[in-house]
């Protein structure tokens, strides 16, 4: 099974956690593709520990090759793409069972391309649990998240995640109701995360909030338009999501949400997959 991650942090990690639940659960090897991109320009080594069969392939890469796999994949841009280089036996893992994902998986003749941000209900959520616990992010990461957690927020903490950039006009965010809820509440401790620094920075004078200290920030693909602007990736495909999150970015970003998964979380939206992510591991890792 071919997992290709691609996308932000939050959509690849989704990805490649349900990938590998799936690919140990059909009994098959698994090879991992997480290429540089202007969505996450960090690379494996630079966030996880080493990991054989991680390769850095985009997915233009395959295009040439469709003919070497079964898919299983959401149905989006990639896939028009892939078809015109060739036949392409195509199934939506959200129309499946486990069982039938593991039959269609087990009647192929061919090595399956595994394409999707989304972890499906369909996997059992201790299977999901055990794949987090066994992959690791590397030492630096992992140090310093430790470090933070020893000077800063000991003896437990909420978490606040503000989302401001390209969410703009997906999901709006009250950050003048987190405020007041954090200054009201002085006998807790909250862990302010948000790809904007402005957002950051006004909690910065309230003595219980806390936010990780970062060097970089989000910054444009297109330089002079929006947080949306129609745009051709260098995969071929339109987006509007103007983004360019650079490795010390994105490094900057993972520790974030690792002190994220480790606090109790609001729900402060529903369409992030790096809060939802963030959720899942600290279950994982309290159960």
């Amino acid at each position: 099974m071919h997992i290709c991650c691609d996308g932000s942090f939050g959509n690849r990690y989704s990805g490649l956690i349900g990938g590998l639940t799936l690919a140990r659960l059909c009994g098959l090897p698994a090879t991992i593709s997480w290429p540089s991109t202007n969505m996450c320009r960090a690379r494996w080594d630079d966030i996880f520990a080493p990991k054989d069969n991680v390769v850095d392939w985009r997915l233009k890469e395959f295009f040439p090759h469709v003919e070497k796999y079964d898919f299983l994949t959401v149905s989006d841009q990639h896939v028009g793409l892939f078809r015109d280089h060739g036949k392409m036996r195509m199934v939506d893992p959200g129309t499946l069972t486990l069982e039938q994902a593991c039959i269609s998986v087990a009647n192929s003749q061919k090595n399956i391309f595994y394409y999707t941000p989304l972890i499906y209900d369909w996997l059992p959520e201790k299977e999901v649990e055990n794949t987090i616990r066994e992959l690791f992010f590397n030492r630096e990461i992992m140090a310093v998240v430790a470090n933070y957690l020893s000077k800063n927020l000991q003896g437990g903490y909420y978490g606040i995640h503000l989302r401001m950039t390209d969410f703009k006009g997906i999901e709006d965010f009250d950050v003048d109701f987190w405020y007041n809820t954090v200054e009201k509440d002085i006998q807790n401790k909250f862990f302010i995360c948000s790809d904007d620094p402005a957002t950051e920075a006004r909690f910065s004078g309230l003595p219980n909030a806390f936010s990780y200290p970062k060097e970089y920030k989000t910054e444009k693909f297109i330089e002079e338009g929006d947080w949306h602007h129609p745009y051709t990736d260098e995969d071929g495909r339109s987006s509007v999501f103007n983004v360019e999150r650079g490795t010390e970015h994105v490094k900057e970003a993972v520790i974030d949400f690792l002190l994220l998964s480790l606090s109790q979380p609001f729900d402060t939206g529903v369409q992030s997959t790096f809060l939802r992510m963030a959720k899942r591991v600290g279950s994982a890792f309290k159960s």
